[in-house]
């Protein structure tokens, strides 16, 4: 762990993309938080599952205690299943939600459905999060190649969302930071219709992470657009303690 390591240069970006009729994406860039979710469930229920998952979010504010992310994860899932109950507008409501921190030198994530989270480091790019989908899960079986999976028919079909159940299983992360470290966090509408190379390629040409996202919007939307899209894009470097301390 580094606790001279901190936040040093944050970027978001949504968009509607080339398909859909509205945006029920979100996300929460609010310090030392990020988060992305990607709702589901018609146009009110989607837009409000992911907002109900981006309200509980912002209720941890600066705490850095991991179990804290996982708590609100919980909440906004109970949360989310009773207003579905509650109102037949709502019935069939969902979203993926993927969120973390940064605290001394550790990226702490909590992860539900098939928003993704990479590091991005050395001209490299790794998904650190798992894809809660039908088609992820029999890849790691080895019961599809991931060349195949890019094309099946149930790719979309995700197999964990905060407010279908009651109980919902939570990934909870973590993975040791160094200097120049970028963290990306988008919904599947950026890795459905871009592949990786294409998405390292735009981050490490970018002069900034805002000119990044904006290129990993129009990327997404150059492949057909076909979901709404959203980044996060957060580098960690290191700074002096004093300054990390005044945050």
């Amino acid at each position: 762990m580094r606790d001279d390591l901190a936040l040093t240069e944050l970027a978001s970006a949504s968009d509607v993309g080339r398909v859909r009729s509205d945006n029920q994406d979100l996300d929460l860039v609010a310090p030392p938080l990020i988060a992305v979710a990607d709702g589901m469930g018609g146009h009110k229920g989607g837009a409000t599952a992911a907002r109900m998952a981006v309200d509980a979010l912002r209720e941890v504010g600066t705490t850095t205690d991991p179990a804290a992310l996982l708590g609100a994860l919980k909440q906004a899932n109970t949360a989310i299943a009773a207003a579905a109950v509650a109102d037949p507008d709502l019935e069939g409501m969902g979203t993926t939600t993927t969120a973390g921190f940064v605290d001394a030198g550790v990226l702490y994530l909590v992860h539900v459905g098939d928003s993704r989270a990479y590091l991005v480091r050395d001209g490299r790019m790794v998904q650190v999060t798992d894809d809660h989908s039908i088609v992820a899960e029999m890849v790691r079986r080895g019961a599809l190649s991931e060349a195949d999976a890019e094309h099946h028919p149930a790719r979309h079909v995700i197999t964990r969302a905060l407010g279908v159940d009651i109980d919902v299983e939570v990934d909870a992360l973590r993975v040791d930071l160094e200097p120049g470290d970028v963290v990306l966090l988008c919904t599947d509408g950026l890795s459905g219709p871009v592949d990786d190379d294409e998405i390292l390629a735009a981050i490490d040409g970018a002069g900034t992470l805002n000119d990044a996202a904006a290129t990993l919007i129009a990327l997404a939307n150059d492949a057909g657009g076909p979901d709404n899209v959203t980044v996060v894009l957060a580098r960690v470097d290191a700074v002096t303690r004093e300054a990390a301390a005044a945050g």
